[in-house]
């Protein structure tokens, strides 16, 4: 909340440089290990391509790529099934998460990348959170000159994907 406050009052400004998406993502895994076993989930990462390096924030890389994993193991039932792809697209990078968890309601896709929104889930509470963190994500995603798309059926689960230019332009 308070990360969204300063963005909203200074705006998202961000420090540039290279930044090598497999590195990130095998260091975020790495750092994800306990949370991961601790839900009996099976993570698999896989690459395709050899240039992963792109202009950016390195901090704020990190904590897209960390929300969109930790969503995807909190909205999944027990025993979450998730998968990260890297794909090296020419002047693009793209990362993919994919679970098998509750999916998205065609109705609530457009507006989840809307802040504070959270997807309606009746008298059931037990997801903590406060509609933020795909907003943010959606912020330096843009930010980087990238965008951000999800496919999502309910009861079977969603992916989410990410392209980010390797150069910044402008």
């Amino acid at each position: 909340v308070l990360t969204t406050s300063l963005f909203d009052e200074k705006g998202l400004t961000l420090d540039f440089a290279p930044v090598d998406l497999d590195e990130l993502i095998t260091s975020i895994l790495n750092s994800m290990k306990l949370v991961v076993e601790k839900a009996g989930a099976v993570v698999s990462y896989d690459q395709s391509g050899e240039d992963f390096v792109v202009e950016g924030s390195a901090v704020h890389l990190t904590n897209i790529v960390h929300n969109l994993l930790d969503n995807a193991l909190k909205y999944s039932p027990s025993k979450p099934d998730v998968s990260i792809s890297l794909g090296d697209a020419g002047s693009t990078v793209v990362i993919t998460v994919s679970d098998k968890g509750i999916g998205i309601p065609p109705e609530f896709q457009s507006k989840i990348f809307e802040r504070f929104f959270r997807m309606p889930t009746g008298d059931i509470h037990n997801i903590k959170g406060y509609g933020l963190g795909l907003s943010y994500v959606d912020q330096v995603v843009r930010k980087h000159g990238g965008t951000i798309s999800v496919t999502s059926v309910p009861g079977q689960g969603s992916t989410f994907t990410v392209v980010l230019p390797k150069k910044r332009y402008g």
